[in-house]
């Protein structure tokens, strides 16, 4: 079958996590994960993954002074930066190859880290059987179904969600 690519994928939100790797390794990755950026910044040094998946907001380090941390150590190896946000702030370090907003398809997602992979390697990238591609968006969509869930039963609880600085203003 070949070398399946290894990615490194950091999010403090475990639940996303989870969903990402199932996700991923549906299109044919092998996928390491952890919630702490920290440790990402350790096994980024301690093995040779294939790519890096990051999501912005994290505390400790954001995915911005992650990905920085991590070109500077390998700048050969690709990173993508995942947000809930629609962009990235202007300060960010431009130290990624892509980004992605975390409503942007899993589909597509994954045939840009191969592309970006397959660039890297300076070869093409191989298509994935339908089969799997089904199987990874059914995924995707399940993830997006049980967080609206999470997000509801956190309403109900403990009240709306509101973003770390954000301002709540009173018109």
């Amino acid at each position: 079958m070949g070398h399946k690519p290894t990615l490194l994928c950091v999010d403090d939100d475990v639940q996303c996590l989870a969903i990402r790797k199932i996700m991923l390794e549906a299109f044919g990755f092998k996928v390491t994960t952890t919630p702490d950026p920290r440790q990402g910044l350790r096994l980024h040094a301690a093995h040779k993954f294939d790519a890096a998946v990051l999501d912005f907001q994290m505390p400790f380090l954001n995915g911005g002074e992650l990905a920085k941390s991590m070109k500077m150590a390998r700048p050969d190896v690709p990173v993508v930066i995942l947000s809930g946000l629609p962009y990235l702030p202007a300060e960010t370090p431009e130290y990624y190859d892509r980004f992605f907003c975390k409503t942007e398809s899993g589909i597509k997602l994954a045939q840009e880290i191969r592309e970006l992979i397959a660039t890297r390697n300076g070869g093409g990238g191989s298509q994935l059987p339908v089969g799997k591609r089904l199987i990874a968006a059914a995924g995707v969509a399940l993830g997006f179904a049980s967080q609206g869930l999470n997000d509801i039963r956190h309403r109900i609880f403990h009240g709306p969600v509101i973003a770390k600085g954000a301002v709540a203003s009173v018109g």
